[in-house]
């Protein structure tokens, strides 16, 4: 019994081998890995998820102010390609500019209205290869592109265009745009800019038309 309890003693005064602890900490660096990779996918899912619904309420929000502020307008100003001629109809036959692919027959770069406040508006929308894309109304931009903001979004494409069958029927007016998410860096655009782009679309007749 004495040397029965010296030699379990004797192993609990030893400890733990080399290899054992070598062991362990194996195991406990693989577990940790695999820990810290769960949490990064959850919180890289999370925030694409917020970056996706950010980017569709500033969508839904302008694209909901520009279609009703044209549909209720209470003077069609026009649309023009420079920003100085405009006209109050758009081409059914042969259009000019170009046509673009339906629904939309003709594209301009300017429309202008007259809401109820009497105030015009002119919305502008230039969309690349010629310079980066912008979607103003007065010179102000729509969306808030700030890289410095949390809410902000990036505006990759815009168009305005206007579709008409006839030529009695009130010109339909195409508005189209392309939001991803902002752009502060290089990794934050590669990593963001995968799957989050979103389009809004929207034709809208105008109630007050008159040519």
């Amino acid at each position: 019994m004495r040397i029965k309890i010296k030699n379990q003693k004797s192993k609990i005064k030893n400890g733990f081998t080399l290899v054992e602890l070598l062991a362990s900490v194996i195991v406990l660096v693989a577990v940790g890995s695999v820990i810290a990779g769960v949490t990064a996918f959850s919180l890289r899912g999370a925030n694409k998820t917020n970056t996706i619904e950010n980017i569709r309420q500033n969508g839904n929000y302008a694209l909901n102010q520009i279609s009703k502020n044209i549909e209720f307008a209470t003077v069609f100003n026009g649309l023009s390609t420079d920003g100085s001629t405009y006209v109050t109809s758009c081409p059914y036959s042969s259009p000019t500019p170009p046509a673009l692919p339906v629904p939309f027959v003709s594209k301009y770069e300017y429309i202008k209205i007259t809401p109820f406040n009497g105030n015009p508006i002119e919305y502008q929308c230039i969309s690349p290869p010629t310079m980066p894309a912008t979607f103003t109304a007065n010179g102000e931009s729509i969306f808030n592109t700030d890289p410095n903001n949390a809410n902000s979004v990036t505006l990759e494409s815009c168009s305005i265009a206007c579709t008409k069958t006839n030529a009695t029927d009130v010109p339909i007016i195409g508005i189209s745009f392309t939001l991803g998410p902002k752009i502060s860096n290089g990794n934050e655009m590669a990593e963001n800019n995968n799957n989050s782009s979103i389009t809004f679309k929207t034709s809208v007749t105008m109630r007050n038309y008159k040519e």
